[in-house]
């Protein structure tokens, strides 16, 4: 399927709530990778055009973007450190992301700077709150930091990507 098909089904299952086809939807586009996001002078996040660049199997995921409005789901792990709540990721993503040192940015909305991130220490597989398909998620265990983040990834979901390969003069593994 096209990515603007793709797109389309993303945002069709959202609004009927099929969160089960969502997730696959972000999944797919995630793989096909995201485009470019920059900062407004406002402080907001700038959106941007896809880009059609493929993801191969060798590049992995530097940050993950959430929309998690009011701590959703976030609890503190002593001072420094939280777990996100629980969100519909590859484990495999997860698993590599970690070992390069990724980061998880929290946003109000994809158009504000993030207001909670650091870096991945750990993650948990935990149950979500639904009676779909894939009620399985991941929870991350961050070391907090005070850089805010601008939003990254495409697609219309609540979650973003920014691959190793989006970085300038990034290296991949």
């Amino acid at each position: 399927m096209e990515t603007p098909q793709l797109k389309q089904l993303l945002a069709n299952a959202e609004k009927r709530g099929a969160s089960d086809i969502a997730a696959r939807c972000e999944e797919v586009l995630a793989e096909r990778g995201p485009a470019p996001r920059g900062t407004a002078s406002s402080g907001r996040a700038t959106l941007a055009k896809s880009s059609p660049v493929r993801r191969t199997g060798r590049d992995v995921v530097r940050e993950f973007h959430f929309v998690c409005e009011n701590d959703r789901g976030v609890s503190t792990d002593g001072e420094g450190f939280f777990w996100t709540g629980s969100w519909i990721v590859s484990e495999e993503e997860v698993i590599k992301a970690i070992e390069a040192g990724a980061k998880v940015a929290l946003h109000k909305s994809r158009t504000d700077l993030s207001y909670r991130q650091g870096k991945i220490l750990d993650y948990r597989k935990t149950a979500r709150d639904m009676v779909k398909k894939r009620n399985i998620g991941i929870e991350f265990l961050i070391a907090a930091d005070d850089v805010p983040l601008a939003w990254f990834g495409d697609g219309t979901g609540e979650k973003g990507y920014r691959w190793a390969s989006d970085a300038p003069n990034s290296k991949q593994a």
